[in-house]
């Protein structure tokens, strides 16, 4: 009699359930895709600067559905499980300013500084090379920066520098678009609308730009795909067109933009004389992106600041090409947004973070003759969330935090020696031979350097090869 009533009464509760509207098998927990422990945490997250000893779990979203000290709470599953056994996690390192195709051409011009390196770059080598060839350089760079660590990159694409008199030609943009959408990197496409003349009106340029971002959304749809930017061209540009032109494909089609501006001592002084084309062309904004930025007068920095426009520093490349030192402990007392980039790897030559925080900083330090004005944590937070707040996508990465994506690199601190300060030992000691694996979105890109689903020496035997 208790049975019967006990299984009568089951019954019930689930038919009222059901009329209810509540699926009953769907009120357990998803497994979640990916669960770590026993990992000390190094989260990036602002006011949570104190490593932690805890577990992370991913769901199958790509995102960070919890984290927390300690171990995770019983009875949790997911299709994998990684004890980290001590192992250090910190968020992928993100590349605010990179160009990924010249991966092809490191050490090339090594005693030029800017304007020669260009000419040597730009003038005597790429222009021989086809569409083709740029997806076979990209594809090389961006699994180069991702086995580095680098989870993010936003991406400066080449384009032809007849754009205008080749109608608009954009298979170079496709062919690189597809690398990067191949070595499973996070991307932001950066996309150049050339220099505007008699045969290239701003009306082409922005139908070129809507163009290709239309052609994006018919390719497989893929989280690694951030967004497109310009490429912009306002400080090279022989009047305000340019600029107003940037301006209004921002406006017109929601998009960001990144400039190279007051990079080279050479050049300060006719850059400087052109800020008042992006005060006027209402371009200035937090879409905006200041690439290097080492030599701005104090007007300049005031507007940076004021319209909150984004600089990434590129310590690496600065110091190859004899660019300068940006003074970046000014620009964060002002409350300029920073992030760091590794450049190019023909002007810096190695897409490798590590080396780019500890050039950056040390030179900052020597700078000033202080080795108080910047430290090792804030480094490390440039080149992660700072990065990812100058690309407009601080929300989705930079940190470890729930609901954010699961990029991350697992550092085995073993050469490290006795830790007195974790975030000392990672900048000042620790080196790309350090990883240990590297996910994104939870899915393990890269074990022991060895990228997944990758042949990179394939690939770069395939990029040297057209090369020569």
């Amino acid at each position: 009699f208790k049975m019967k009533t006990l299984t009568k009464a089951l019954f019930v509760l689930i038919l009222s359930l059901s009329l209810a509207g509540v699926n009953v098998a769907q009120t357990q927990a998803p497994q979640a895709k990916l669960l770590i422990t026993n990992a000390l945490l190094l989260t990036m997250v602002p006011g949570q600067e104190k490593p932690f000893t805890g577990y992370i779990v991913v769901g199958n979203d790509e995102t960070i559905t919890a984290i927390g000290t300690g171990s995770p709470p019983s009875g949790l599953s997911a299709t994998t499980t990684y004890n980290a056994a001590g192992k250090w996690i910190i968020p992928g390192f993100i590349s605010a300013h990179s160009h990924l195709w010249q991966s092809a051409y490191r050490g090339l011009a090594p005693d030029k500084e800017l304007d020669g390196w260009l000419t040597v770059l730009y003038v005597e080598h790429a222009p021989k090379s086809k569409a083709e060839d740029f997806y076979w350089f990209t594809l090389d760079g961006a699994l180069d920066h991702l086995r580095h660590g680098i989870t993010g990159a936003f991406n400066f694409n080449y384009a032809p520098s007849d754009l205008g008199s080749s109608t608009g030609d954009q298979s170079f943009d496709r062919s690189e678009f597809r690398a990067e959408s191949k070595s499973g990197i996070r991307f932001v496409h950066s996309i150049s609308i050339g220099q505007l003349g008699p045969k290239w009106s701003a009306d082409q340029a922005i139908a070129y730009v809507k163009s290709f971002m239309d052609w994006t959304k018919t390719q497989p749809s893929s989280s690694r795909f951030l967004k497109t930017m310009l490429d912009g061209g306002g400080a090279y540009a022989e009047n305000a067109d340019q600029v107003r032109t940037e301006a209004r494909i921002m406006r017109e089609l929601g998009i960001g933009d990144e400039q190279h501006y007051l990079e080279t001592a050479a050049e300060q002084v006719k850059e400087r004389s052109v800020f008042p084309w992006f005060v006027e062309s209402g371009i200035l904004g937090p879409n905006l992106v200041w690439g290097h930025f080492v030599h701005p007068d104090h007007n300049i920095l005031e507007q940076t600041a004021k319209f909150h426009v984004g600089v990434s520093w590129n310590p690496l490349s600065n110091g190859r090409l004899a660019s300068g030192i940006a003074d970046i402990p000014a620009y964060l007392k002002m409350g300029i947004r920073v992030g760091m980039g590794v450049d190019g790897e023909a002007s810096a030559d190695r897409a490798d973070p590590f080396e780019n925080m500890r050039m950056g900083l040390y030179l900052v330090r020597a700078k000033y003759e202080n080795a108080s004005v910047l430290s090792p944590y804030q480094v490390l937070q440039l080149h992660t969330l700072g990065s990812a707040d100058v690309l407009g996508v601080g929300d989705k990465l930079g940190s470890l935090a729930k609901g954010k994506l699961a990029d991350m690199v697992v550092i085995d601190p073993n050469e490290f020696g006795h830790v007195f300060d974790p975030y000392a030992s990672l900048v000042f000691v620790g080196g790309v031979e350090d990883i240990d694996r590297i996910y994104v979105g939870g899915d393990l890109a890269v074990s022991h350097g060895k990228v997944s689903g990758q042949n990179v020496d394939e690939v770069r035997h395939e990029a040297e090869s057209r090369v020569r």
